[in-house]
């Protein structure tokens, strides 16, 4: 078998490097190490033409890359699991590469690896990158299909893929509006670790995200008169009881039924939202402070969300975690009214380790609770300590240790939100006040073009929740408002509402924004790059809208926009079953319209009865590269020029320039030449 030759293999080679640039985050280091160093040794093997390793050889290596995904994954199923054993084959596959078989199945097998990027992101410049490679792909098949020769030069492959593209693009697009996306669950068992945001908060554990600007959410308002100011904005997530090894969980009060329902508080206005929530594989969604009832998603069925103990909105028990990004809408209200507190969530909300609280603090706890034996004003208290005590924020406040506490209230005084947090409801159960933990996101950053709020990763805080007993109800607490330098930054004037105009309303609540922070950064830079990020997150918001969840509904929404009145359905059958007749039909008249027949078709129509006759006929599968193979085997005194008939034929049938008059007379001389090599060997035989 004839390897590909230098140019095939090495256009292949980046091809499948390419490929692989959207996983290298995903993969772990030995992988990717193993991938390139494999496909190294290749390189120097097809650049010498050295011989090809035995199947044994490559077996073992495939073995040894099972052993290695399943230690490294625990599993050989799911999406990582599977990803990254695809690409260690194909790897591995490279050392297989002897002919245009297996360059068709590593070409083929490329197509799936790539597309599987979509997997991890469906942002717009991922998409438009698989396409560019599957285009590129194309190229190299076509390379492959049509002989790898010299003439056929990679921008003609690149030339003729596009044109299949385009042809392709009408069919692609009845597709998608006719058969939109399904609205239930597949069960693919991503088995993903949680990202952002997770349910043990220690010294840390946020301030690790502070320079992430990975998208959380994005949320629109049905009022925008009803939005509330950007640093008012707390993105409820999950409340955390217990405080033990440095560490704040969750508990045994998270699977405790929820008291009572919600109720918003007398004066206060219900807001609407409705949130696009990127994957987290966890239970918990984000809501304003307080959300007032489950969530509703279209795409879920009835009880997918519930209300959970402290307030929360939690995906039911019975419900997979969030492993696909998701739309839901909430009912917030700022405040609450009638709550409750019982016997157990009192006691667990005063709860602290007995040994783990050094005596200096237990001595400020218990001095700011004698000076000041009302629980408002020892919460005034305590936010005085940090504002007058010289406490500082910052982002990089160092690693946690064991004595944390100790050290950060009377030596370092310098921590994060999550520092500040749970010191300060730490000082709030030493005082006999009853203290929860919550964690979520604050603030966002304002897009006027889609009207629309964007939270991310860096939007990560951590606040208290303090109960009042004379009120009922829970207090919000965020000491690391007190701190000097912590405050919301906004960049221009107008804060959140329809008011804004364009360019002028962009804020960023809590945490900076990374890009456009640098004092280095002049105005004009800062807006343009700003400027940027609005239009960006329009475009990928309506990508989103329009593509990746175009579901029936969509459908239905964008049918009615283009007319179809209101027997939608029925109109949107109609019109495939019309659509579908009439490519029927220009399909069965392009199909009968009589083919010209080239002199080198008369010529190979010829040859293939001449041999037809000497017992050798063509089978009709048979293209004309196969058969003149066939036939030299049977012929070899002749194998050469039968072998040419076939490139010309090929060349005549599948090429992209017209085929030259000279080629059909050296087919007629070859064809003579065979004759007479027939006649020869008849008229040996007769004697």
């Amino acid at each position: 078998m004839v390897r590909p030759s230098l140019t095939l293999f090495f256009w292949l080679v980046g091809a499948f490097v390419l490929t692989l640039l959207p996983h290298l985050q995903q993969f772990p280091l030995w992988l990717t190490v193993m991938v390139f160093a494999a496909l190294a040794v290749r390189c120097v093997l097809e650049w010498q033409r050295w011989p090809l390793p035995s199947i044994g050889f490559t077996s073992l290596l495939a073995l040894s890359l099972l052993v290695g995904i399943y230690v490294q994954f625990n599993t050989i199923f799911g999406r990582n699991a599977g990803t990254a054993f695809m690409v260690g084959l194909l790897a591995i596959k490279f050392y297989e590469l002897r002919g245009p078989r297996d360059v068709a199945l590593i070409i083929f097998s490329n197509f799936f690896v790539v597309m599987s990027a979509l997997l991890y992101s469906q942002a717009i410049e991922l998409f438009i990158y698989c396409m560019v490679m599957m285009w590129v792909l194309t190229a190299l098949l076509l390379r492959n299909h049509m002989g790898d020769s010299d003439d056929n030069r990679l921008l003609r492959m690149l030339r003729q893929s596009a044109i299949i593209f385009l042809q392709a693009l009408p069919l692609a697009i009845f597709l998608f509006f006719f058969f939109p996306r399904y609205s239930g669950r597949l069960p693919l068992g991503f088995d993903d670790t949680s990202i952002g945001l997770t349910d043990k908060v220690e010294p840390g554990s946020i301030s690790r995200l502070s320079n992430d600007d990975s998208q959380v959410m994005y949320v629109t308002f049905d009022r925008m008169s009803d939005v509330p100011g950007v640093d008012a904005m707390y993105w409820r997530g999950l409340v955390l009881w217990d405080y033990e090894n440095g560490a704040w969980t969750q508990g045994v009060e998270a699977t405790s039924r929820q008291v009572a329902k919600p109720l918003p508080a007398r004066d206060t206005r219900v807001v609407t939202q409705v949130i696009t929530l990127w994957p987290h594989f966890q239970r918990w969604l984000f809501a304003l402070d307080y959300p007032l009832e489950p969530a509703e998603n279209e795409d879920e069925s009835i009880g997918w969300s519930t209300i959970a103990p402290g307030d929360i909105l939690q995906i039911a028990r019975n419900h997979s975690t969030l492993d696909h990004k998701t739309r839901y809408t909430v009912l917030s209200a700022p405040g609450l009214k009638d709550q409750a507190i019982t016997e157990e969530i009192e006691k667990s909300t005063l709860r602290l380790p007995e040994n783990e609280i050094d005596s200096k603090v237990r001595a400020l706890a218990e001095q700011l609770r004698q000076e000041n034996p009302d629980p408002k004003d020892y919460i005034r208290a305590v936010l005085r300590y940090f504002r007058r005590e010289g406490f500082k924020y910052s982002e990089t406040p160092g690693a946690s240790e064991r004595d944390w506490l100790t050290n950060f209230l009377f030596k370092t005084k310098t921590g994060f939100c999550e520092h500040y947090a749970s010191a300060f409801a730490i000082l709030m159960r030493l005082g006999h006040s009853p203290a929860r933990l919550v964690v979520g996101y604050h603030g966002g950053q304002y897009n006027p073009y889609k009207n629309s709020y964007i939270v991310k990763q860096s939007n990560a805080h951590a606040w208290d929740e303090v109960w009042i007993a004379a009120e009922n109800q829970w207090e919000r607490i965020d000491p690391t408002a007190v701190i000097p330098n912590s405050q919301a930054i906004s960049f221009a004037t107008n804060s959140n509402s329809s008011e804004a105009k364009p360019g002028l309303s962009i804020e960023v609540a809590h945490h900076r924004l990374t890009l456009v922070s640098g004092a280095y950064m002049p105005d004009w830079m800062r807006s343009s790059i700003l400027e940027f990020q609005l239009r960006r997150q329009e475009v990928e918001a309506d990508w989103d809208d329009w593509v990746f969840s175009y579901d029936p509904k969509t459908q239905l929404r964008l049918a009615q926009s283009l007319g179809f009145g209101s027997e939608t359905r029925s109109a949107l059958a109609l019109a495939c079953v019309l659509a579908v007749g009439i490519c029927i039909i220009i399909f069965r008249s392009l199909m009968r319209r009589k083919q010209i027949i080239t002199p080198v078709e008369d010529l190979y129509a010829k040859f293939c009865r001449s041999m037809a006759q000497r017992g050798i006929p063509r089978a009709t599968w048979e293209g004309p590269l196969a058969y003149t193979e066939r036939v030299a085997e049977a012929l070899p005194e002749k194998r050469e020029q039968i072998q040419d008939v076939g490139w010309i034929v090929a060349r005549s049938r599948y090429g992209f320039s017209p085929v030259e008059a000279s080629a059909a007379k050296k087919m007629k001389s070859l064809l003579l030449l065979i004759a007479a090599s027939n006649a020869s060997s008849s008229s040996g035989e007769q004697d």
